[in-house]
Parts: C-alpha cells; sequence; structure tokens
C-alpha cells in the first residue's frame, strides 16, 4: 500500500533530559514508525534528523524483521554519531516503511551495531525525508509530515 497525499502531525515528545543540560525533560522530533519486511512488522521510535543522510536502526530490529545481516554483502560507512572522525558501519537493505497504517515500499535502512540498542532510529534525508514535505515548528514543538 502507497501513502496517499496525506498529512502527519506528531507533537515532539519528552526525552530525558542529558548530563549537563538545564532543562529536566527535552522535547525532540520522534516518530512512530512502522518497519515491514516480508511480513513481519515491528514498530519503531525514530528522531527526525535533518542532519541525517540515511535511516539508520539497530541491528536489534534486523533481527525482529528475519534480516540475517551476514548474509548482507552491502557494508557501508557512514559517520556523524561515534566521538572524533571514527566510523560507524552497517548493512544497507531495503524495507517498507509505516507511518500509521499507510506504507511505502523499498525504503533503504543502514542497519547497525553502532548506535545505542535502546535509543531511537534515524529517520534521514535519503530515504525519508525524499518522501515528505517536512516542517519543523519548534516554537510549537510540533513535527509535520505531508506527504510530496
Amino acid at each position: 500500500m502507497t501513502i496517499m497525499s496525506k498529512k502527519y502531525n506528531f507533537p515532539y515528545l519528552k526525552t530525558p533530559k542529558f548530563k549537563g543540560m538545564g532543562a529536566d525533560w527535552r522535547k525532540r522530533p520522534l516518530v512512530p514508525i512502522m518497519i515491514r519486511h516480508k511480513g513481519i512488522t515491528v514498530s519503531y521510535l525514530a528522531l527526525v534528523d535533518l542532519g541525517a543522510d540515511f535511516n539508520v536502526f539497530h541491528s536489534d530490529i534486523a533481527s525482529l524483521l528475519g534480516i540475517d545481516l551476514k548474509m548482507l554483502k552491502n557494508q557501508i560507512p557512514f559517520g556523524g554519531i561515534k566521538k572524533g572522525n571514527a566510523q560507524c558501519k552497517g548493512y544497507v537493505a531495503s524495507v517498507e516503511l509505516g507511518i500509521e497504517k499507510d506504507f511505502f515500499d523499498n525504503t533503504l535502512v543502514i542497519f547497525s551495531d553502532d548506535i545505542s540498542h535502546n535509543g531511537y532510529g534515524i529517520l534521514g534525508q535519503f530515504g525519508f525525508f525524499n518522501y515528505f514535505k517536512i516542517i519543523f515548528d519548534r516554537s510549537k514543538y510540533l513535527l509535520r509530515l505531508e506527504k510530496k
């Protein structure tokens, strides 16, 4: 099923503060998504990240979807998550991503052990932003997604 012209509104979600930060809570543009592969669907919370090039999910999600990363040969390096110039690595797979009950097909995702297993997935420019007009309204702590 393909998403039809539709608008989605998501209030920013509260997350625990980080050490050294002033406020008790920090609001972030997190979106509940569904990831589907060969009939298996997993719900996951992901950060809509303007600075991310790709969608990046923890490799545990691939296991839940029945994707054997050891069988994939398309390993890719990426950065921006680890300290300094340290490179991360992950495996690229094609999945369906869904918002609410609507899915869009053939979305490339990097599955990696190099992101926190108890954190959030990352939704990036290629594989998410290219499907939507995205409006970050920080003054209202609201994220709006409009299908292109």
